[in-house]
């Protein structure tokens, strides 16, 4: 049966990316007193020395409250860069978050399609606040085909990396990302030829790219790995919880149902007020939804 867990989106509303090592600690609690004894976690490479130094206190409370840690999402911006050292520092700090998943029992690593900092224009604007840039910088001699072989080279060293921790591999799916859809997506994994992949179905940000969200389910087939939950109304990728915008959770549910996943859902609101609580309201909602 479906699990539902609390995503780290809820942290970092209340703590900030990342939340220090003893917000950390306190945010377990206050997860385990709502109710959820599953969750996510994420680290940024570059600025987890804190959490390296601090991981058996971390371990130490995930086992004390029984709060397991199913996934942890490793956020290594420069995992595409076009700079060969800056992505092979990015695959190695990719590495020692692996083995710090392994070590608190997590059984999944997670990342995404972060566009190439090099492609990041030095004057970014966005959508809307904290959003993807709406243009990429492109250099002459440019060639599309050169980045998604890069792409498809760095997610073999990433899956190897994680098969070797025992560690289920998936890339979640985000509108703004430089490869965000479903179908794009899945052609890559294809042409990778990678055992050990998969994706993370953020129904927010496939809500926002206008995919059927019942029929992308059946799309990702075996490709499924885990389910992120959230509202909008379909214009931009927000987080928020139900009733704020018009995705039908009961759809979503039964169709998980139909393909026979068995995996997590995770409560993935962002950004909004009395975010525990709101989140505590969603838990009971998706529960009731998985129960019928």
């Amino acid at each position: 049966m479906m699990k539902v867990t609390c995503g780290f989106t809820i942290p970092i509303t209340k703590y900030g990316l990342p939340p220090s090592v003893d917000n950390i600690l306190k945010v377990m609690g206050e997860i385990s007193e709502a109710g959820f004894d599953t969750m996510e976690m994420e680290i940024v490479a570059g600025e987890y020395q804190d959490y390296i130094d601090n991981w058996d206190r971390i371990i130490n409370r995930s086992k004390e409250l029984s709060l397991e840690v199913v996934s942890i999402m490793a956020v290594t911006y420069d995992i595409f860069s076009l700079d060969k050292e800056k992505s092979n520092k990015a695959i190695e700090d990719y590495a020692k978050i692996c083995e710090m998943t392994a070590e608190i029992g997590a059984k999944m690593t997670t990342n995404c399609f972060y566009l190439p900092p090099e492609m990041v224009p030095e004057e970014r604007t966005s959508y809307y606040h904290g959003g993807p840039s709406i243009s990429v910088k492109v250099d002459d001699g440019f060639k599309w085909a050169d980045l998604r072989a890069h792409v498809i080279s760095q997610l073999g060293k990433a899956s190897e990396i994680a098969t070797k921790n025992g560690l289920t591999f998936a890339m979640e799916m985000r509108a703004g990302d430089f490869i965000s859809s479903v179908d794009g997506i899945i052609s890559l994994y294809k042409d990778s030829g990678l055992d050990n992949v998969g994706m993370v179905y953020d129904v927010a940000h496939a809500h926002a790219i206008s995919e059927y969200l019942d029929l992308g389910i059946y799309k990702l087939g075996d490709y499924l790995k885990l389910v992120h939950l959230s509202d909008n109304d379909g214009t931009r990728p927000y987080h928020y919880e139900p009733g704020k915008g018009n995705i039908d959770f009961k759809n979503i549910i039964d169709t998980l149902k139909k393909v026979g996943y068995n995996g997590n859902v995770v409560i993935d609101i962002s950004g909004i007020d009395n975010i525990m609580d709101e989140a505590v309201k969603m838990k009971d909602m998706i529960g009731k939804l998985i129960a019928e």
